[in-house]
This record gives C-alpha cells, structure tokens and sequence, in this order.
C-alpha cells in the first residue's frame, strides 16, 4: 500500500496527500527544506519526506489537532507551535480513541478510504506521544536557501492557528483556517471578530497570489479571502442551519455560499457558533 502521494504544485514544493484527508506541504529551498505539519501520524511520514528531499528540515505545526500535529513523534527533532497550541495538542492527544473510532466506522460505511496501513497498530498509537516543541513567533522567517517564508499568527479554528506566507511565490499556506469547509465553532477556536480581523490583515500585508489549505489538493485563488470575508459579513443566523460536530456532539451553524472558481468544489461552508 503506498500511504502519501506528494502533489508537486510547483517546483520544489510538495503537497503530501495522507488517506485521513489531510495534506502536509514540503518547501524545499537550496539549503534547507521546510515542512508544514505531520498528519496524523499513523504511517512514518518522515520517510515520505526524505524520499523527496535530503536536506535539513525544519517543522512547523499549524496547530494543534491531531490529523496536523500526530505525526511529530516522527521527528527526533524540534517543532515549531503557537504556544498556545501546545494545551491543544495535548488535548487532542487524549482524544485518539474516539476520533479513531469514528474514523474507522466511516470507512466500514464506505464512506472513507482505509485511514491507516493494515499493519499499523492502534494500542501503540493510544498513549501521548511527547514531542519538543519550540514556540514560534509571528513574523518570524526560514531562510531555506534563496526562499524565505514567514510564519503569521492567524487566530481561527484555534487561537494558535499559524499560516506561512512562501515570499518567492506569494503563496499561503493557511492549514484549516482557509479551505471550502472553515470551522470556527470550537472551545479553541477564536472569535469571528477577530478571525475577520486576520483576513484583513493577510490582504493588506501580503500580496497573496495563490492559497493552499490542508484538505484540498488545489490550490485556491486569493479571492477566497474576500469571499469569506463576505461569508462572515453577510451571515444570517436564521437563514443558516444547524451544524452537529459528529463527534463531539457541539452545536453550532453552518452558513453556505456559492465557489465558482475552485475546481471540483461548488460551495463554500463556514461553521461558526451561536452568538
């Protein structure tokens, strides 16, 4: 079974696809490589990454959740977080059972492909993975050898949500904080307010030419920025509808706008919680 499929998106620059529906990106620059988040961990993603790059690596976690952060116990190195994903990823790492429970009931539904090789080993996946965590600073850069990217404090699905900005291709890699499926509706998660105010910030700061988020393989135009901005503005509680975590069993609502310039998606969904 072949686990990750790495999506070249550009030239030296890896979109690894991983069957729980979550990518990691891979920059890779003349004199180092960068990677961006570690899945969930269930498969070795640390040879996936070597199969495509021998350079230094450096590691950045978007935040905390397990499908971004589980696979860091990979790495015998340093990862960069928000510290305030810290509290998160120890969270999520009590939360394996049940969030792989549910996982595997969708795939006895036909629902979702396998999630995890067949030799993979839950009871030793269970117990916390520690990793050593190093906190990241907003605006601090990674000099990969003639590519610098910055990381940008993005509070919204969680208040420790880190987008990096690729300054040679003006791309953003925006983890779960841009996609066609936002969730702001978590205990972690920031207010609309102040996730608004991030997207403002991105279009006034950045010239952002292109977005990747986690759970799609494309690449997403910048005009996602206004369209969620508008999504936010323009949302109406009585219009929207009633949005279920289906594990968690949180309730919140779920407003859905038209996509017409994203392939293979038609609608735009952002799960934000009762005011």
């Amino acid at each position: 079974m072949i686990y990750f499929t790495p999506y070249e998106t550009a030239p030296s620059r890896f979109h690894i696809y991983e069957p729980g529906d979550v990518h990691c990106t891979l920059i890779v620059g003349r004199e180092r490589a960068l990677l961006f988040d570690t899945g969930y961990g269930f498969c070795d993603i640390k040879e996936a990454v070597t199969a495509l790059t021998d350079l230094p690596l450096t590691i950045v976690n978007s935040h905390g959740h397990l499908d971004h952060a589980g696979g860091n116990f990979r790495f015998a190195q340093e990862i960069y977080i928000h510290p305030y994903e810290r509290q998160v990823y120890d969270l999520y790492q009590a939360e394996k059972e049940s969030l792989m429970d549910r996982m595997w009931s969708l795939y006895q539904q036909g629902k979702k492909s396998r999630p995890w090789p067949e030799e993979f080993s839950r009871q030793d996946y269970y117990p916390y993975k520690p990793c050593s965590f190093v906190d990241l600073t907003d605006g601090q850069t990674f000099d990969l050898g003639g590519r610098i990217v910055e990381a940008i404090f993005f509070p919204g699905h969680t208040r420790g949500c880190v987008a990096l900005y690729d300054h040679q291709s003006g791309l953003l890699l925006a983890g779960d904080n841009l996609g066609h499926s936002i969730w702001i509706m978590f205990e972690q998660s920031a207010s609309l307010a102040e996730y608004r105010s991030c997207l403002c910030r991105l279009k006034d700061d950045f010239e952002i030419k292109g977005i990747l988020g986690s759970h799609y393989s494309g690449i997403y135009p910048a005009s996602l920025i206004d369209t969620v901005i508008q999504c936010v503005d323009q949302r109406d509680d009585g219009r929207s509808t009633l949005f279920i975590h289906p594990r968690k069993g949180y309730k919140a609502l779920r407003r859905k706008v038209p996509l017409t310039d994203v392939p293979g998606v038609s609608s735009l969904y952002l799960v934000y919680p009762f005011d």
